[in-house]
């Protein structure tokens, strides 16, 4: 079936390794050039202590103590094969679905797989440890019952709050899926399934707030490492950034500049307009969407509703950092995935009423050229500027100078 679906597919394949190849590359230049916010992160360890995103970089700390791999090159590694696997978790999850224009938008929304391709430092960071267990958690639902679903949602839940706490404002789309595809008689039974997963999210919450770092956690941190990250990781940097308090992170956008601007106003207007155009293909085929589950027999609301409900559970994370478009990205990436899932159960059935477009060489001329320009024509920046990144043409700009620039030298 894989073979079957890749062979009709070529085109949406070779999209999705062109990103896939292009963000494995942006990662090893920041593997080579020590990059503070960008590679040094995953370094993050509990050798000063127990600190929160600790957790990844204190098992590569431990293997490189046992084995002396240079762990750079473990990190690059475990990254670059969390990306792949991520990608054929994807492939998996729609292999089954009979994909239109619509879906194709879809999957090439700004906000997806290109993203950290236009913003080559979205590349790497450790929302694809998220975007991996969802997509693998997905995959492994249907054949696992509720007990150990729940079980399974609690393991993930704790490894990922413990690598990157933003994480745990995502976790609601591990519970999503869990609701849907499962059924509970009435919201008690619900409840006693969903109990154990809020007091351990609960706690977790609690843990990374009380454990959040210090100055001399991010000293220790850098000593233990120091040969294999940047020289200034200990003022410069994510793993720097443990030493600031809750106060500091939420000062950024209102205080951009040494406090001459704010950004607040460009991010409203970038990220509100970014979020709806970005949204826009999924949206659309909520609209299209015939629900044949519902979350409870009594409770029979349409699914878009889940969608936006599920985008405000990461509320709090836009008020505390700067990182806007990340932020969306993972959120429509979730979304993407969740909704994928819903369509290769059956548990939304999607019915296109229209008429098949004409199968010709100007019809797929405009449906290529239209997907280019929306896909990869522009997106919203990672962090703190003022303006939508023009994408693909900044690229060949970029390429046209180059080759203007050698002319000149010849």
């Amino acid at each position: 079936m894989l073979e079957k679906f890749i062979k009709n597919n070529t085109i949406i394949i070779s999209l999705l390794a062109i990103s896939l190849i292009a963000i494995i590359n942006n990662f090893f230049r920041f593997f080579q050039n020590n990059t503070a916010y960008q590679f040094d992160p995953w370094f993050s360890n509990y050798q000063g202590g127990f600190v929160r995103r600790g957790l990844p970089g204190e098992i590569f700390y431990q293997i490189y103590s046992f084995l002396g791999i240079h762990p750079g090159w473990i990190i690059f590694f475990f990254v670059s094969f969390l990306y792949i696997f991520f990608y054929f978790n994807f492939i998996s999850l729609i292999k089954n679905v009979k994909i239109n224009k619509l879906y194709v938008f879809a999957i090439f929304s700004p906000l997806s797989f290109y993203f950290p391709v236009l913003n080559s430092k979205a590349s790497g960071h450790k929302e694809i440890l998220f975007l991996f267990f969802l997509s693998l958690f997905c995959l492994i639902l249907p054949k696992i019952n509720k007990k150990h679903a729940t079980q399974l949602i609690i393991l993930i839940s704790i490894f990922l709050s413990l690598s990157y706490e933003v994480l745990i404002f995502y976790l609601i789309y591990l519970i999503i899926p869990f609701i849907y595809f499962f059924n509970f008689k009435n919201i008690k039974d619900l409840s006693l399934y969903l109990f154990p997963i809020i007091i351990v999210c609960t706690f977790l919450v609690f843990i990374n707030y009380h454990y959040s770092g210090n100055t001399k956690h991010t000293i220790d941190i850098c000593n233990s490492v120091k040969p294999y990250v940047n020289q200034n990781c200990d003022k410069v940097g994510k793993i720097a950034d443990l030493g600031l308090v809750i106060k500091g992170h939420t000062s950024q956008k209102a205080n951009w500049n040494y406090g001459e601007t704010s950004l607040y106003p460009a991010y409203y207007k970038i990220y509100g307009l970014g979020f709806i155009i970005g949204f826009l293909p999924l949206l659309l085929i909520y609209k299209k969407i015939t629900v044949t589950k519902f979350l409870l027999k009594k409770i029979t609301f349409h699914p878009v509703y889940v969608l936006l409900l599920l985008l405000l559970f990461a509320f709090p994370i836009y008020y505390l950092g700067a990182d806007w478009g990340r932020y969306l990205h993972i959120a429509y990436m979730s979304s993407l995935i969740f909704t994928f899932f819903c369509i290769n159960n059956r548990i939304f059935i999607y019915q296109d009423k229209n008429t098949p477009s004409k199968n010709n060489l100007f019809a797929k001329i405009i449906f290529v050229s239209t997907l280019l320009i929306y896909s990869l024509g522009w997106t919203v920046p990672i962090c703190c500027e003022k303006n939508f990144k023009s994408g693909i043409f900044e690229v060949i700009e970029r390429g046209k100078m180059q080759y203007q620039k050698s002319l000149l030298n010849e």
